[in-house]
């Protein structure tokens, strides 16, 4: 299965909506707290799929210019969202984002920045930060000490055609992106639990998994079975996360 960074989710977002976790709430506290982040502020969350990092900075009542370049996506997080009057939906790419110069205070990226050019996206964040502005990198890292989680972690690298994420090499990318300017990190663990049907629809929201129809499909669906049934407690599954922040003020 070989598709570019653009057309990836493209049969994913109904998936990623539903069954991607959220990001704990208390990122927005840590912000506020250690950047000085305020409500007149203007945020430019990018790669912003359907919306979900977003919807927690529009919960906030934060302005928010959401810039995503894959059309199902965007649309997903249109209709969910437009109850929120301080969002601004924008087809654009992190390279290219086709926002005002000097214009965000803060820019966010959750979840993809493995899929931009680093190079070029570097050169338009500047473009585009007011100074003294920031930038902020996320991830929800599901963690693999439960016997649980090594189970479902050995059943998505049967299915994955990307590299696996190695935390040094990400780390090298990271700093190099976000330096030379200092660069702060912080962790923060959070839980949900899943029922089966909702463990399927996990594995199915990322862009590596088979679609329903595609050879492949009925195995995993099986598998995916198989684990549940001998992990769960009470017909639940719990998947446990580490949302890891990198930020700096990108100068």
């Amino acid at each position: 299965m070989n598709r570019s960074p653009l057309s990836r989710f493209s049969n994913h977002s109904e998936d990623y909506q539903k069954y991607r976790p959220r990001y704990p709430e208390s990122i927005i506290t840590y912000l506020e707290q250690n950047i000085g982040l305020k409500r007149d502020q203007l945020i430019a969350d990018i790669g912003s799929g359907t919306g979900i990092f977003t919807e927690l900075l529009l919960k906030s009542d934060y302005q928010v210019s959401a810039v995503e370049p894959n059309e199902q996506m965007r649309n997903q997080a249109e209709i969910r969202l437009k109850q929120y009057p301080k969002l601004d939906h924008v087809s654009g790419t992190a390279e290219q984002t086709s926002l005002t110069e000097n214009s965000v205070d803060l820019i966010t990226v959750a979840q993809s920045f493995h899929w931009f050019d680093l190079v070029q996206t570097k050169t338009e964040f500047k473009r585009i930060l007011k100074p003294g502005g920031h930038v902020l990198l996320i991830w929800n890292i599901l963690q693999q000490k439960s016997q649980f989680l090594k189970a479902y972690q050995a059943l998505k690298d049967q299915y994955t055609d990307r590299k696996p994420y190695v935390e040094k090499l990400e780390t090298i990318r990271i700093e190099n992106f976000l330096g030379p300017a200092k660069i702060v990190r912080q962790e923060i663990y959070h839980s949900r639990l899943l029922n089966k049907d909702e463990l399927l629809g996990y594995f199915r929201s990322s862009s590596y998994s088979p679609i329903q129809g595609e050879p492949g499909y009925e195995n995993l669906v099986a598998e995916i079975d198989q684990i549940f049934d001998e992990h769960q407690q009470n017909g639940f599954v719990k998947l446990e996360y580490d949302a890891k922040l990198y930020f700096s003020s990108f100068t």
